[in-house]
């Protein structure tokens, strides 16, 4: 693959988190390479970790995309646990029927049991089966693009950005979604998702050397259609319009923004894998002449 040259100025790439919304950073990474554009640094949080780690230990956007689409497939053994939390979506996508409402209910009940009278749905095993599927667990100081996967330290609550160790543990710790993924023990910390702290970590690809940063944003844009039904409404819309709030740092530090996303997509929606690289890709695709102005200056 001929790259061209970014010049001595680096850049680096913000890989912002959302669940499955994040696979529309596999289109960004497509469009990006196809340009010759391959950041000199690589920053992600939650699945943006996930995305940016396997890109960065192997910079090859169609190879990460074909793994991606297999581990996912409908017989892929990799999907049983995805499949499971999708099942579990209590979205605002089901209909008015009757039926409906009480499928809605019982799923809120089944995800409710869960997460109360268990540590996590998917267990450890299930989480580092999910994320070594994706990339290898080299080093950090190993991979071909400097790599800075952000988590959360629970116990101070102060972020987790490490500098070497193994790729798949702070990956692990990054995509740890409370309730649902089980936090990684490291020393006295216990890491969790790093959008409990940047939602897009522009400021951790700075941190890594990066004057010049580009962030994807794939959270949701607030709507004013939301079912409060219930307390587990109420605190699922409680948590949408914290993470939109907290996402406002990363935008602002940003110094370039792509938004894959115009409509409300559920975190849990990976069987739409295909239509959100689609997304991805023609986002990037609009901002390659903003994009080469910026990484060129």
């Amino acid at each position: 693959m001929k790259m061209k040259s970014t010049s001595a100025r680096k850049w680096g790439l913000a890989l912002g988190g959302g669940g499955a919304r994040g696979i529309a950073h596999i289109g960004v990474l497509k469009a990006l390479e196809g340009a010759g554009l391959v950041p000199d640094v690589i920053a992600g949080t939650s699945i943006g970790a996930l995305v940016g780690g396997a890109y960065a230990c192997e910079p090859d956007a169609q190879a990460l995309e074909r793994r991606l689409l297999r581990i996912l497939s409908p017989h892929g053994d990799g999907n049983k646990p995805l499949r499971l939390i999708a099942q579990l979506n209590i979205g605002s996508s089901l209909g008015s029927t009757m039926m409906e409402r009480m499928l809605r209910s019982l799923r809120k009940e089944i995800l409710f049991g869960l997460v109360m009278f268990r540590s996590s749905i998917w267990s450890a095993d299930d989480l580092r089966t999910n994320v070594a599927a994706f990339l290898p667990d080299v080093d950090l100081a190993e991979t071909r693009i400097p790599f800075a996967p952000l988590a959360v330290d629970m116990v101070t609550g102060r972020p987790w950005l490490p500098e070497d160790g193994s790729v798949v543990e702070a990956v692990m710790a990054s995509c740890a979604v409370p309730g649902f993924m089980p936090p990684v023990r490291k020393g006295d910390a216990l890491l969790m998702d790093g959008a409990l702290a940047d939602l897009i970590p522009a400021e951790a690809a700075r941190r890594r050397g990066a004057r010049v940063v580009v962030g994807v944003d794939v959270s949701n844009h607030l709507s004013d259609q939301c079912p409060m039904e219930d307390g587990m409404d109420a605190i699922k819309r409680a948590t949408e319009v914290m993470m939109y709030h907290m996402g406002n740092a990363g935008r602002s530090r940003s110094d370039l923004l792509i938004e894959p996303l115009d409509g409300h997509v559920e975190w849990t929606d990976f069987e739409s894998c295909e239509a959100l690289i689609r997304c991805g890709f023609d986002a990037a695709s609009r901002a390659l002449k903003d994009m080469e102005e910026l990484v060129r200056l």
